[in-house]
């Protein structure tokens, strides 16, 4: 009886160690297959920013929703009407000036227009070379609160030429057309009130 006992134990032992064995060979594999897993994982991040990186030199980019068409075709537009309304403003204003050296008996004095002419008198890209001496002869008679703001106007780009330590910048200012119209400006205006 006691063999067919040990017989017993024995089985149960090696059943015992047959699912030990068992449960170990599953965890190992789980774990390899984790290990796989995070390997695969670790190697598709590795493959994906490689492609981030690949496509960020390529820079394929997507196509702009409809929304965002949308809103740049109108900034577009905006910007656009914008050129067009200066454009216009600044031809209405060259137009006065020389309606004024032209035929005084048409012309009217406007305000806004005046305006214009100070704010952009020593813009070259404004008021071009050719019109500039008109537009000075249109200010040789002004007075009051014109006169005093052109003045002021001139003054601030001598002086700011004047004050510049560095010769080569103070060199620059001078050579400007912008220097050499408040020049002219200055010359120009009558200084006695």
């Amino acid at each position: 009886a006691s063999k067919n006992n040990s017989h017993k134990t024995d089985k149960t032992s090696q059943e015992n160690i047959v699912q030990s064995n068992q449960k170990k060979k599953r965890k190992r594999l789980s774990n390899e297959a984790s290990n796989d897993a995070t390997t695969n994982i670790d190697t598709s991040k590795s493959v994906l920013s490689s492609k981030e990186a690949s496509d960020e030199n390529v820079k394929i980019t997507k196509s702009p929703s409809k929304r965002q068409l949308k809103k740049e075709k109108a900034i577009q537009a905006a910007v656009k009407k914008m050129e067009s309304r200066k454009a216009h403003v600044t031809q209405k204003a060259l137009n006065y000036v020389s309606m004024w050296k032209h035929s005084r008996n048409e012309w009217k004095f406007e305000k806004l227009k005046q305006i214009w002419l100070m704010d952009n008198l020593l813009d070259e890209n404004s008021i071009s070379d050719k019109l500039f001496p008109i537009v000075l002869e249109y200010f040789e008679g002004c007075k009051g609160m014109a006169r005093e703001v052109l003045l002021r106007k001139g003054m601030e780009i001598i002086r700011k030429a004047e004050e510049e330590m560095d010769e080569d910048k103070k060199n620059e200012i001078m050579q400007s057309t912008t220097y050499e119209r408040a020049r002219q400006l200055l010359q120009t205006l009558p200084t006695d009130k």
